[in-house]
């Protein structure tokens, strides 16, 4: 299939699907090592946490473009990504489903002047790590 007309895209393939469903995961692990850390009223964790997850969720849609459309959304508007990643089959649906959730939060997380609840960091990290899955049996599958 190829990109949907009008969202910017940069062309990439299966190489460019692993290297970014690596830095998926990395993002994910990190998530994950900063949630197990004690709470400590000096820092946001769990808004790191929650902004790791996004990056990972960013890095999981590329990965599943990339192999299956050989092209990933290029820009600042994450709403072009959403599109895109749509268009994946299969899939597509509920991976941009994830991607919104995680794009929803990505302000709060990065930019927010209140700490995020657990429970949404834990939830973002969630959605990122099914994303990821879905994203790597793109990959596995191949356009």
């Amino acid at each position: 299939m190829s990109p949907k007309q009008g969202v910017r895209t940069a062309r990439c393939n299966d190489d460019d699907a692993r290297l970014r469903l690596r830095h998926a995961d990395s993002f994910l692990i990190v998530a994950d090592l900063v949630l197990e850390q004690p709470d400590d009223p000096l820092l946001t964790l769990t808004g790191v946490a929650a902004s790791l997850a996004v990056l990972a969720g960013i890095a999981a849609s590329d990965a599943a473009c990339c192999a299956k459309l050989g092209a990933h959304a290029r820009g600042q508007d994450h709403d072009q990504a959403i599109v895109l990643l749509r268009t994946v089959v299969p899939g597509g649906e509920a991976m941009a489903r994830d991607l919104e959730r995680l794009l929803g939060l990505k302000d709060d997380a990065h930019y927010g002047m209140l700490v995020l609840p657990m429970r949404r960091a834990r939830s973002a990290v969630g959605w990122a790590r099914r994303l990821v899955a879905a994203a790597r049996k793109a990959a596995a599958t191949g356009g």
